[in-house]
């Protein structure tokens, strides 16, 4: 009964789509989707989860080991039957993804997308429907309904497995729209299949699973040997050289009745060149695959098991096999392949597609995964990454907000957003710290220069110390910062830093509120020397920068309220931003006066950190006095 409800979603009935004002050349382009929300209910150890990419296409899943993230991706992935197993472990998907708890009950597993409309659906052809399914009214049914979810650019579908006595039977899709035609209908139901079919794809990518083998075979006889994946890969990048390419059709330019070489030759040097140029075009900029100059798809036709091997080959030309690069140009390289080629059947312009990556290369070293969240970046500018982690170095800092901490409790699955996650915290502890808790982060000399350490008021003190001490000593510092979110909130991270025994000295202002801290930190700790505070002559971090200084520097970065004075969010942002990246430090060095880079190796001095600026530098202050 599955199986035969799976084949008739999967031959879609009618054609729902049809740009608007196109021409008659692109009208086998479907409209623009994209997916705005997921809510899971009753899908394995989840009652209820919902994943919000109406702001950002980068969200991170952060929890430990046997929490839940893999689950929730993979409820995300089985909102589309395009997703599903093959035919002959459909019953054991299905009877897998029931609610763990409901051992025997009727509870349905629901997967529910918001999917953003872009362009308009309406229908040019119906006749397909036949008499017995379409009447007349039904057309005009299903235009009233198509006009009104393109007047909200949204509509809401979800994908219902019901369970009876714990056993499935038939799933089906259905609007969660109301709708004069009926919510459950036939028709309805085939409509919501019809805008299922259309809607991006919804990749997911395991890591652990994540590698190319050394030998493709193409023999699908030989189940010992024959990777179904790989070879759909690779299928895939045959088509996209070529729609009338593929592996069958290039194993017979090898037989031995009609054996065609020399287009065998030039089928496959098209086919590499175009995994170069889409190496290039899409991938090369990123960190991870700096290593890895070309890629190379070589063809070893023997009797009976013929296979493709990937080769790649660096800068001096130097040729290697897969396995003899870095695991993270290796992981770069399936995730580009998956990505771009691994089914021949993608649709074009048909949205962003959702991927879902389950810990990605969590094995690399520590560097390689903190580059690989800038690459996430870049790829969210046309796609959708949700990805999971509990890695400390996979956490973008400046992309909290967008971290949903995954816990489970009682067998029972939550995600909640970082913020509310917060909130939930003692509120004396500094806004990074429940990371470290919730992660179990002892500190560890190779990761971080944890023995030497500053800790500030906030994030906002944090990043002006670190962009300034960079911009005066054209290196970054050999010490940390730790950010608290009040001068009364230091505590918890001063005694966690007396605990490892480490070096650490605490920055104040020089305001009442800093003074009062001053005095508690010096009696509850028996500090001294430790707690520093502003100089007088600028009590504020905010204060340290004369108002044409800041309005000079946000001009530089920013293009909006030129003119205007610098707001205190503004001021966060900017050294937030300058912090990340030394793409702007000559031209603040410039705008900063003698007297405000002097003030800052005052406070550095008072911290126990010394400004030693280069031979260059000290040329240029020379020159500048």
């Amino acid at each position: 009964m599955i199986d035969e409800l799976t084949d008739l979603f999967l031959r879609p009935i009618i054609s729902i789509w049809k740009p608007v004002g196109k021409s008659k050349k692109d009208e086998d382009i479907p409209p623009q989707l994209s997916f705005q929300k997921f809510t899971i209910q009753n899908f394995k150890g989840i009652d209820k989860v919902e994943i919000d990419l109406v702001k950002n296409d980068l969200v991170l899943l952060l929890g430990l080991n046997e929490s839940g993230k893999s689950t929730i991706l993979k409820g995300i992935e089985a909102f589309s039957f395009l997703n599903d197993p093959g035919m002959e472990y459909n019953p054991d998907f299905f009877q897998s993804i029931r609610k763990k708890s409901d051992v025997g009950g009727n509870e349905p597993t629901v997967i529910t997308a918001t999917i953003k409309i872009e362009d308009r659906l309406i229908i040019p052809e119906i006749e397909r429907l036949g008499d017995t399914v379409l009447s007349h009214s039904d057309n005009d049914s299903i235009d009233s309904f198509l006009n009104e979810i393109n007047q909200k650019k949204e509509v809401t579908i979800s994908r219902v497995f019901p369970f009876k006595k714990g056993k499935p039977s038939r799933y089906y899709y259905q609007f969660e729209t109301d709708h004069f035609f009926g919510k459950n209908t036939k028709l309805s139901r085939e409509l919501a299949v019809e805008i299922v079919n259309i809607c991006p794809f919804i990749l997911y990518f395991e890591d652990f699973k994540d590698r190319i083998p050394e030998k493709i075979y193409i023999n699908e006889k030989r189940k010992d040997s024959f990777d179904p994946m790989w070879y759909d890969i690779i299928d895939g990048l045959f088509h996209n050289t070529n729609e009338d390419y593929s592996i069958e059709m290039f194993k017979q330019l090898y037989s031995r009745s009609t054996q065609l070489l020399d287009d065998a030759n030039t089928v496959i040097t098209r086919v590499n060149k175009k995994l170069n140029k889409t190496f290039t075009k899409q991938w090369k900029e990123l960190s991870g695959v700096q290593e890895i100059e070309e890629t190379e798809l070589k063809y070893f036709p023997q009797t009976p098991a013929p296979f493709f091997t990937l080769k790649i080959m660096d800068e001096d030309g130097t040729t290697y096999s897969v396995d003899e690069r870095s695991r993270g140009a290796i992981w770069y390289l399936s995730f580009l392949m998956k990505t771009e080629f691994r089914s021949k059947k993608l649709r074009k312009r048909s949205g962003k597609p959702v991927f879902l990556i389950d810990e990605p290369a969590s094995n690399l070293h520590s560097t390689a995964q903190n580059n690989m969240i800038n690459d996430f970046k870049k790829l969210a500018e046309d796609t959708s990454i949700i990805y999971t982690t509990h890695s400390q170095y996979l956490i973008s800092l400046e992309n909290i907000k967008n971290t949903l901490i995954i816990e489970k409790t009682d067998g029972v699955v939550s995600a909640e957003k970082w913020g509310a996650y917060l909130n939930r915290q003692d509120a004396q502890v500094t806004y990074y710290q429940p990371l470290a808790n919730l992660l179990n982060i002892i500190p560890n000399s190779l990761d971080v220069p944890w023995q030497n350490c500053v800790i500030t008021e906030g994030p906002s003190d944090r990043h002006v110390l670190l962009s300034l001490y960079r911009i005066i000593n054209d290196q970054s510092p050999e010490f940390v910062i730790y950010p608290g979110t009040s001068a009364h909130d230091l505590g918890p991270i001063i005694g966690l830093n007396l605990g490892w025994n480490s070096k650490f000295s605490v920055l104040l202002d020089a305001d009442n509120e800093g003074d009062k801290a001053a005095k508690t930190y010096r009696k509850a700790f028996n500090l001294d020397a430790e707690v520093f505070q502003l100089p007088d002559s600028c009590k504020t971090i905010e204060k340290c920068f004369t108002e044409r200084e800041m309005t000079s520097i946000r001009d530089l970065i920013f293009e909006d309220n030129k003119g205007k004075e610098v707001s205190n969010k503004e001021f966060a942002s900017i050294w937030a931003v300058v912090s990340e990246s030394d793409l702007y430090d000559s031209e603040i060095k410039r705008i900063l006066s003698n007297k405000t880079l002097g003030l800052f190796r005052k406070i550095f001095s008072g911290l126990g950190h010394e400004c030693v600026e280069s031979e260059i530098s000290q040329k240029k202050l020379a020159a500048r006095a």
